[in-house]
């Protein structure tokens, strides 16, 4: 077994390093690069303003007219005013290369391993297609998009097709945040992923059938073949997803088996089912999709091993608290609905839902009146059933938000049982170090600067209590940093009300998520650029808790919205931050003419580390032991620049820059900084040969 591991290991690493030797072709990511790529997959999110706006999967197969093998796949964003390429064409187009990037936050989703988990090694903006072709394809993927466009204009104008689309071919691009939203808060996302949920019902429906045609014809074969070949037309109608993948194979071994006349068990099955998958993809290991499609599995095949007689509700219970912990780790909550609602859902879906679904598919191209009239049906019971879902979440709220320590009790509370198992004294230490963790004294204040890209959110805590200084950006997209990054890390330390809300100016990546905020969170005082606050002006000061708050500028407002930053200046008496928000050479100098006390061991590089500040005199008056440059990974404007960089080193200031190590945390003590991460937090794939952190300025 361990042969097999370090076996496993090395061929993941090789697998790595061949698949990723791509990126070492010269000045990738320096300049703008000439690709031909087929489409895999489209995912659209519908119209902004007058441009389509799309993500698209490609397989890169010409690099400037250099053919590429291994062909890597890269992920593209589309936004124009004409409808992107569909699945099977090839399109060239000149893009900027740039490496897969996610932010980096305690509590976040990690968009860097999810990508490479999905196989994808770069990314791009379509900036100037050059032509889009049809090109020769497998077949199956011809006849797919095509069932998949009749599909998609056969259930034109039904309010549920999104929810056919999500259940039939596995496209939930269709589906909105709150019925996301939904599917989380009830715990029955699993029931719209295509899966051995439903792979299994269909391979069931053909054993049936094919056992009554064997009865009928004395074939017993019937059932097997007809049993594999529906599994295999609902798994390619799904786009063969790693779900059904792993589903599928697990029915192949098993059908196999079962037709050479032996016996496996289901656990042996498993095994080999996940070794096959992971010796042909071993970025499967970073998809959690993966990992809980296998242990999901697992803990079926556990339960039907305990329980001696066949109960849906105990069968739900027992997969509910197995999965507990998973769950917990991976979403950070839990909901108290999902075992009432899976045991009526699941029948249902089962029963109905699926099969009517399939039959609607079945007919769409011999009989499509028929099928037209089964999916009105659909849109019907989907309606009524999604409507009454959506009610009772925000009725009932079943999802609950865990907080790191409550995780932690968590863990230790399910650990406990295990302590009755024979010779299981050792694991007694497991929930003995959490309670340790939980008894340990908390720092009486710390700074965290967020990672929000190009823009600034700076969170100031004393334990559950906190103050937040700006609030990053918010785009046309929809995509913003407060449900991306400040609610998750919120929520991930059992902070659920800001005593303090200083925004320091107008500007977008500033003050973009002020509004939604204050509907979202119980805020106290409100300071700076708020259209009903109090404003900031310098003399303004506060007690808050053990700390003092000064602002120091500006004195009057210029009309200059960078100059008028509210410049905020943190202290409990031995140690400082100082805040400064955007202000410029001008606004420095102005603000030392006051004569006012800015010294700081921790400073905020005004500007995100732009040339137009940190003047020398000003560095000099502030001092600080530390210094944070806001500025977004491989961003456009080179932030922060060369100039900058070299005053801070001139005065021998370790500087750190939140687009490369991530999140900045710091902890007060005494009367010093202690920096709690000095690199980029990362597992071993984050290390893997050319997958690494581009931090050279984009041109």
């Amino acid at each position: 077994m361990l042969a097999c591991l370090l076996l496993g290991f090395v061929w993941a690493l090789c697998y790595s390093h061949w698949q990723l030797s791509w990126l070492q072709y010269p000045t990738l990511f320096e300049r703008t690069q000439i690709i031909a790529a087929q489409v895999e997959a489209v995912q659209s999110h519908g119209r902004k303003h007058s441009n389509t706006s799309s993500k698209l999967i490609v397989r890169l197969s010409h690099l400037n007219g250099q053919a590429l093998s291994p062909e890597p796949r890269l992920l593209l964003s589309w936004q124009s005013e004409h409808p992107p390429p569909q699945v099977g064409q090839s399109l060239q187009t000149i893009t900027q290369l740039r490496l897969p990037h996610g932010l980096h936050n305690p509590g976040t989703f990690n968009r860097s391993r999810w990508l490479l988990g999905q196989g994808i090694t770069a990314q791009a903006n379509v900036s100037s297609l050059l032509k889009i072709t049809p090109t020769f394809t497998p077949i199956t993927l011809n006849r797919r998009a095509r069932w998949v466009m009749a599909l998609q204009q056969h259930t034109q104008g039904l309010k549920a097709q999104a929810w056919i689309l999500a259940l039939s071919v596995g496209d939930k691009s269709g589906l909105q945040m709150n019925d996301w939203a939904m599917l989380r808060g009830l715990g029955i996302s699993h029931l719209f992923a295509i899966s051995g949920l439903h792979i299994g019902l269909v391979a069931g429906l053909g054993l049936l059938l094919g056992r009554v045609l064997g009865s009928l014809t004395g074939h017993r074969h019937y059932g097997v073949l007809l049993a594999l070949g529906l599994a295999l037309a609902y798994a390619w109608l799904a786009g063969f997803s790693v779900p059904t993948q792993r589903a599928l194979m697990m029915l192949l071994l098993w059908l196999s088996i079962m037709g050479w006349g032996r016996f496996w068990g289901g656990r042996r099955i498993l095994l080999l089912t996940a070794s096959l998958l992971l010796a042909a993809k071993p970025w499967l290991a970073l998809n959690h999709g993966f990992w809980l499609s296998v242990l999901a599995v697992a803990a079926l095949l556990l339960l039907a091993g305990w329980q001696k007689r066949a109960s849906l509700w105990r069968l739900q219970l027992g997969l509910t608290v197995l999965l507990l912990p998973l769950v917990m780790l991976l979403f950070g909550g839990l909901s108290w609905l999902s075992l009432p609602a899976n045991l009526v859902l699941i029948p249902l879906f089962t029963l109905v839902l699926i099969p009517l679904l399939l039959l609607a598919c079945l007919l769409l191209w011999p009989a499509p009146i028929l099928s037209q009239g089964v999916f009105k049906l659909l849109d019907t019971l989907f309606n009524g059933l999604m409507a009454g879902l959506h009610g009772l979440n925000e009725l009932a709220s079943p999802w609950v938000w865990l907080s790191a320590p409550q995780l932690a009790l968590g863990f230790g509370l399910l650990l406990l049982p295990l302590l009755l198992l024979p010779k299981a004294r050792s694991l007694s230490l497991l929930p003995a170090s959490l309670l340790a963790l939980w008894l340990l004294p908390q720092p009486k204040w710390e700074v965290r600067v967020l990672d929000v890209g190009q823009g600034l959110t700076v969170l100031v805590s004393q334990g559950t209590r906190a103050l937040l200084y700006d609030t990053g950006n918010r785009f046309p997209s929809g995509f913003n940093m407060a449900d991306a990054v400040i609610l998750p890390l919120l929520r991930h330390l059992g902070i659920s009300q800001l005593d303090y809300v200083v925004i320091s100016h107008n500007d977008q990546d500033h003050s973009g998520n002020r509004d939604y905020l204050a509907r979202t969170l119980p805020i106290g005082q409100r300071w700076g650029a708020w259209p009903a606050g109090q404003q900031c002006r310098a003399g303004q000061k506060a007690r808050w808790g053990e700390l003092k708050l000064r602002v120091l500028w500006p004195v009057n407002l210029s009309g200059h919205s960078n100059n008028d930053s509210c410049v905020l200046h943190i202290t409990d008496g031995r140690i400082s931050v100082l805040l400064t928000g955007d202000i410029e050479a001008k606004a420095e100098q102005g603000l030392l003419a006051t004569q006012q006390n800015v010294q700081a061991e921790l400073l905020l590089s005004p500007h995100h580390g732009s040339n137009s500040s940190s003047t020398l005199a000003f560095n000099q008056a502030v001092n600080p032991d530390w210094v944070v440059h806001t500025a977004g990974f491989g961003n456009r404007w080179g932030f922060p620049s060369s100039e900058v960089l070299a005053r801070f080193e001139s005065q021998k200031v370790p500087q750190i820059t939140t687009g490369e190590v991530g999140m900045v945390h710091l902890v007060a003590e005494g009367e010093h900084w202690r920096l709690v991460q000095h690199q980029r937090p990362g597992a071993w794939y984050d290390r893997l040969n050319t997958w690494l952190q581009h931090t050279k300025p984009l041109e």
